[in-house]
């Protein structure tokens, strides 16, 4: 009976250790789902009630995970065992009477089974290593953060407190304008407003002590924001707010252009395109794929506000041939920089694996421990599928431009979750080289006339368009466009909401197309299809056919119209 009592209190001593190293284990993974809005288990209070076990075995280190996980299979075995023999004592039978032959022979399937993926997951290892060892021969920098911090700041010092003061400069420019909805109209440069509307946005525009302030600000470099590049910093989530500051300075510094031309002020347009030009130069030493295609937006606002001077026949000969110059100069770059970009897209998805096998699960908790990578051995299956899905993206990003990563399912699942996005990386590239060859066309346009009194018919020797390898498209005459047309009108009745929350807004803009006498330069667009310039986008639900060709024009004489 003594020995009875002995082996139920150690087997159930087993099985609750067993179940406390299992639920532990758990209990940290589940932790990875906290962060995406799963709340319903507290798993933190359970880690916390036994946390003195935890820090004995410093499961912040991976010999500790891997020495815990041991004795929660030990302590299994030993459960197993235990009310193994109290079973075999109740049946008069023998503790090894109980491993009869097919009981054996599953062990050992399961024994086979485990040293065969071991040894595939060895292999894979050691194929991903070799693929990751090409991959950074290929792009000449190894792929860790420290490498793409490195990279980002090249001997340039972070400084916070700039980008705490351009935002809080921003914040004051917009709740200084809001009382006469400038955030509103900012965000539609070219409409048609009513005549009292723009004058008084002029006025508060450069009347604006926060604007003044910010131009002073962009004047000199950029300095780089503070970033955490830390190994536990999962990269693919890591804040950039100052993205969106710099998206924003050269939204308005575009509309200082609009209003320099009213003015005939052609200094303070070539200052405000310089300020857009180091606004690029901040994002463009960076690593981000997100940093390039904001670099793109930038460059979109210099074209817009370009295609304005053009009209506005304010530039001397010499300023136009300067800005073409810098225009073929951005195109190169844009080209350049692509594998730049690749590498820290590179290293971003690369890290989403390292960050999985080491930090995932430790998220609000204390310790901060249990990387998964060191309990690789007692799941090779997860271990031989987490290498080759390692070892085909490596591959797969050994690639020198975007439109060369897969945009389909490739069989290695985090690729075909992080990597097809990335194709669309390549249609903007291109989209903005386009839009940037059509603006140099133009000025090519615009300096024939100068030289002889009108614009040619047609015109020889327009650059590439890089969505058909053809020359861009070049028309004189009639043009159609389409313009945005602010509208006032009375707020409508509310439907009995007392708060307003559902009433119609008191003001919408509406779109309306016209002809105008121009010339006109344009690119096919993505879909590589001819739409005679027209680029527009179907309301939802109509059977109208997208077109996206890519164009700007000068109006021939903006004062004939056939409205």
């Amino acid at each position: 009976i003594i020995i009875t009592s002995w082996k139920t209190i150690a087997g159930t001593l087993a099985w609750l250790g067993c179940f406390h190293v299992f639920w532990s284990l758990f209990a940290f993974a589940f932790q990875t789902f906290r962060s995406g809005g799963i709340h319903t288990l507290n798993m933190t209070d359970w880690i916390s009630a036994s946390d003195a076990i935890h820090q004995w075995f410093r499961l912040d280190t991976s010999t500790g995970c891997f020495c815990f996980a041991s004795l929660g299979i030990l302590l299994l075995i030993a459960g197993y065992l235990l009310y193994g023999s109290l079973l075999a004592g109740y049946t008069k039978t023998s503790l090894r009477g109980m491993f009869s032959g097919e009981v054996r022979r599953l062990l050992g399937l399961v024994a086979v089974s485990y040293v065969a993926f071991l040894v595939l997951a060895l292999w894979e290892t050691a194929s991903y290593q070799r693929a990751i060892n090409e991959l950074e021969k290929h792009f000449g920098h190894p792929l860790t953060s420290t490498e793409l911090e490195r990279q980002f700041y090249e001997g340039r010092l972070a400084n916070p407190e700039f980008w705490k003061e351009v935002e809080d400069t921003l914040n004051e420019h917009y709740a200084s304008l809001r009382n006469n909805k400038f955030d509103e109209f900012s965000n539609h440069p070219n409409a048609i407003l009513p005549e009292a509307l723009p004058e008084s946005h002029k006025k508060a525009f450069q009347e604006s002590a926060a604007l003044q302030k910010l131009v002073q600000m962009t004047t000199a470099p950029i300095p780089p924001p503070a970033r955490d590049y830390s190994d536990k910093q999962q990269l693919l989530a890591l804040p950039l707010p100052e993205l969106s500051k710099l998206r924003e300075l050269a939204k308005l510094e575009r509309q200082r252009i609009f209003y320099a031309l009213e003015d005939g002020k052609l200094d303070a347009v070539s200052s405000a395109l310089n300020r857009m030009d180091a606004i690029r130069e901040c994002l463009w030493k960076d690593n981000f794929t997100l940093s390039y295609l904001v670099g793109f937006a930038v460059t979109a606002f210099q074209l817009q506000a370009l295609e304005k001077v053009l009209a506005s026949g304010l530039p001397t000969d010499e300023w136009l041939a300067a800005q073409s110059e810098k225009l073929a100069e951005i195109e190169q770059q844009t080209e350049e920089l692509e594998k730049r970009f690749l590498y820290g897209e590179s290293v971003c998805v690369l890290n989403v694996f390292h960050w999985l096998a080491y930090y995932a699960g430790t998220l609000d908790v204390p310790l901060g421990g249990l990387h998964f990578h060191s309990l690789r051995f007692f799941f090779p299956q997860g271990w031989w599928l987490a290498a080759n899905n390692l070892k085909g993206t490596a591959r797969l990003l050994r690639v020198r431009h975007f439109s060369q990563l897969p945009d389909k399912r490739t069989g290695y699942a985090l690729s075909d979750m992080l990597l097809p996005g990335s194709v669309n990386v390549s249609v903007k590239k291109r989209s903005i080289i386009a839009s940037s060859r059509v603006m140099r066309g133009l000025i090519q346009a615009e300096l024939h006339k100068r030289r002889t009194g009108e614009y040619p018919d047609s015109l020889e020797g327009l650059p590439l368009d890089p969505f058909s390898d053809q020359s861009l498209k070049y028309r004189k005459g009639l043009c159609q466009v389409v313009e945005e047309v602010y509208l006032e009108k009375a707020q409508e009745e509310e439907n009995g909401d007392d708060d307003g929350l559902f009433s119609t807004p008191s003001t919408r803009f509406e779109k309306r197309e016209r002809t105008v006498d121009a010339v006109q330069i344009w690119s096919v667009g993505p879909d590589g299809i001819d739409d005679g310039g027209i680029s527009n986008t179907p309301k939802y639900g109509s059977s109208e056919k997208k077109k996206d060709d890519l164009r700007f024009i000068i109006p021939i004489h903006p004062d004939k119209k056939d409205k």
